[in-house]
């Protein structure tokens, strides 16, 4: 290279070693030199947009978005959507996005349901997001974020992206959180509209839209069959449909790739009909409930005896009145997660937070599911352990303990310390989000299987 100067090195090669670096790495990149800066917007390098509009980022936000937003294929945004500066910034990049042709990708990330709309009606929102899938060619993949606010005028959006994107939308996730589980209205979702879609393989949707309809839409030849079915559980109406087991096995039949992931959020309702929405031919992948008061023995049992070919994870937590873990029933000698271990030999994640759970149990938990269990989260704060005096104890369980679960999953295990819970354990009035949002966003989040 002439005088060793990086100058000189063809831009073709600068594009290529920019293109194994980070996007941050590549900002510092792009000041070796004027050259090297020239190359650093080259849309080959700028296919994904990662956003966060945290005010810290204002400047690199603003930048990132004239410059990449016009090309970028994809693009997340995670912003604070109580924040007016940053739903006002979200704003103005769905803007810059509205003139985005070649925009497959698209994934709203906020940190909450709710939206603060004090300056901003919503429906300029909603308008702007109509603007990005109507301009856009050939979108693969759309994420509202779990927003209430957003799921609430999802229907306009929804016809929007069955008229202009039915033959390249592979992934498509609309279901929201409802924090009052018990009054919140219902849309008029045209779900009929789904047997339009003819590549869709990931669906995020509430359980107030699951119906016979909705399956129907999907038993249809020519399709690739859904992969991925997430539903999320709030209230459920009196008159909400029972889907019968055969519905559910001639589903399985046209997709026969679907694992489904069942969300339960703040929802006692969910709980109380769990045993009715667990039908057999439910190929249940994951299974998690966060703050819902109660807990089903009787369907943690179904789960053990039904889905013992599919079932791959458990998460559930709960809050601790007055700091205590609470009991669930059970109706015989063996404990149901005992027994869920036990005949569910795919089962590699575990989280039971705010139940009072025996140390035997979790010993025997541990044993059966061996190195095969990944994770195991329960809080020293729910482990009942006896003493030498024949007295039982929660909380600040001993070291002969923790050494019987670590040597029989073969790695050093401790219980959850409290500090590690999120504060809506402790705290009823905390923000429960914290808790599962995290979780949630990440059911929806784009993979290039999708």
């Amino acid at each position: 290279m002439a005088g060793d100067s990086w100058a000189f090195m063809p831009s073709v090669l600068i594009v290529e070693i920019l293109s194994y670096l980070s996007q941050s790495d590549r900002l510092n990149a792009s000041s070796v030199c004027i050259r090297w800066r020239s190359c650093l917007f080259q849309s080959k390098l700028w296919r994904t947009l990662s956003l966060n509009l945290h005010r810290s980022n204002k400047e690199r936000t603003n930048f990132l978005t004239d410059i990449c937003g016009r090309f970028a294929r994809k693009c997340a945004v995670t912003f604070n959507p109580h924040n007016i500066d940053e739903v006002k910034t979200c704003m103005n990049v769905l803007d810059v996005l509205a003139i985005n042709i070649n925009l497959q990708v698209f994934e709203l990330k906020p940190s909450s349901c709710h939206f603060q709309w004090t300056e901003f009606p919503e429906l300029r929102f909603i308008d702007r997001l109509e603007n990005v899938i109507q301009s856009c060619r050939r979108l693969k993949h759309i994420s509202l974020g779990c927003s209430e606010d957003l799921q609430a005028h999802s229907n306009a959006l929804f016809e929007s992206l069955a008229s202009r994107h039915s033959v390249s939308l592979e992934a498509l996730h609309i279901a929201s959180v409802k924090e009052d589980s018990e009054n919140y209205g219902i849309i008029d979702l045209k779900v009929d509209l789904f047997q339009n879609f003819s590549c869709l393989k990931h669906l995020s949707i509430d359980f107030d839209f699951v119906d016979s309809r909705l399956l129907a839409a999907f038993c249809k030849n020519g399709k690739p069959g859904l992969e991925k079915l997430v539903i999320h559980v709030h209230g459920i109406e009196p008159d909400h449909e029972i889907i019968p087991n055969s519905l559910w096995q001639q589903f399985t039949s046209y997709n026969k790739n679907v694992k489904v992931t069942l969300n339960l959020m703040h929802s006692i309702a969910g709980v109380q009909k769990l045993v009715d929405i667990l039908k057999p031919d439910l190929p249940l992948q994951h299974y998690r409930q966060f703050f819902c008061t109660q807990l089903s023995t009787a369907a943690i049992g179904l789960m053990g005896n039904q889905y013992s070919r599919t079932l791959k994870s458990v998460h559930i937590v709960d809050g601790m009145e007055f700091g205590f873990p609470a009991w669930y029933n059970i109706s015989t000698n063996e404990d149901p997660f005992v027994m869920l271990a036990w005949k569910c030999p795919h089962l590699s994640r575990l989280t039971l937070i705010g139940y009072e759970v025996a140390d035997e149990d979790i010993v025997a938990i541990a044993r059966l599911r061996s190195d095969s269990l990944e994770s195991l989260d329960i809080p020293d704060a729910c482990i009942r352990w006896e003493t030498s005096h024949d007295t039982h104890i929660i909380g600040g369980v001993q070291p002969e303990f923790t050494d019987k679960v670590s040597e029989s999953l073969g790695r050093r295990w401790r219980p959850l310390e409290d500090s590690q819970l999120p504060q809506a354990v402790w705290d009823s009035w905390a923000d429960a989000e914290e808790a599962y949002s995290h979780i949630l966003l990440s059911d929806q989040a784009y993979s290039h299987t999708a």
